[in-house]
C-alpha cells in the first residue's frame, strides 16, 4: 500500500513539474536565408516586451518595444546590410530576458541555444547603490559609472554566479550617473540622480 501511495505521489509531482516546464516563455529564431530572420516570442503571461538585436560590441542595431503587455510577438528582420559577424538577439520581459547568439558567414546562418537570464537588481537609497546579479555565464562582469556622459569609475565584479555589491555615493558630487553593468551577453543600464 505504501508503495502504491508513493508511486501515485511521485507521478502527481512529475505531472505538475511537466506542466510548469511547459509554461516557460520561449523564443525562436528562424533564418530564412542569410538576410532574413524571424524572431518569435511566446509567454504564458502578458508583460511589456522589448526586442533588441545588437552586435558583439553591444551596439544596438534594431530595437522594438511593445506599447502594451504582450504574450506573443513575431517580428521579421532583414540583416543583409550587416554583413558577416556575430549578433545577439535579446527579448526582455518582466525583469527577465532570453538571449540567442546568431552567427552570419556568407549565406550560412547559425543560431545558438536560448539562454534565459534574470535582469540585475539595482537599488539606490541613502547614497548607496546596491547591485545584485545572477551571473549565469560565469564570465567576468564589469560595472562602469558615467557622470554626465564622462567615464567616472569602473570595477570588475568577478565571475561568481551570485554577485552582490554595494557602492558608496556619499562622497560623489551632485549630478546624473549612468550605471552600466556588462555581462557576457549584454549591457544593463541604470540611472542614479544625486
Amino acid at each position: 500500500m505504501k508503495t502504491t501511495t508513493w508511486g501515485l505521489t511521485t507521478l502527481a509531482l512529475f505531472i505538475a513539474a511537466i506542466s510548469f516546464a511547459t509554461d516557460l516563455p520561449k523564443m525562436n529564431v528562424n533564418a530564412n536565408d542569410a538576410s532574413k530572420l524571424t524572431v518569435s516570442f511566446e509567454s504564458p503571461t502578458a508583460s511589456p516586451v522589448e526586442l533588441i538585436i545588437s552586435d558583439r560590441d553591444g551596439v544596438i542595431l534594431y530595437g522594438w518595444k511593445s506599447e502594451m503587455p504582450e504574450a506573443k510577438i513575431c517580428k521579421m528582420y532583414n540583416l543583409s546590410e550587416l554583413g558577416d559577424g556575430n549578433f545577439n538577439i535579446c527579448v526582455n520581459y518582466g525583469g527577465k530576458s532570453i538571449n540567442r547568439e546568431v552567427c552570419i558567414k556568407g549565406k550560412n546562418v547559425n543560431v545558438g541555444p536560448a539562454v534565459q537570464l534574470n535582469e540585475p537588481f539595482f537599488n539606490y537609497k541613502n547614497n548607496r547603490l546596491n547591485v545584485s546579479f545572477m551571473n549565469v555565464a560565469k564570465k567576468n562582469v564589469y560595472l562602469n559609472i558615467y557622470k554626465d556622459g564622462e567615464h567616472y569609475e569602473g570595477f570588475t565584479l568577478g565571475k561568481n554566479m551570485d554577485i552582490q555589491k554595494c557602492f558608496d555615493f556619499s562622497k560623489s558630487q551632485k549630478g546624473t550617473y549612468e550605471i552600466v553593468l556588462t555581462d557576457y551577453f549584454k549591457e544593463h543600464h541604470y540611472i542614479v540622480n544625486k
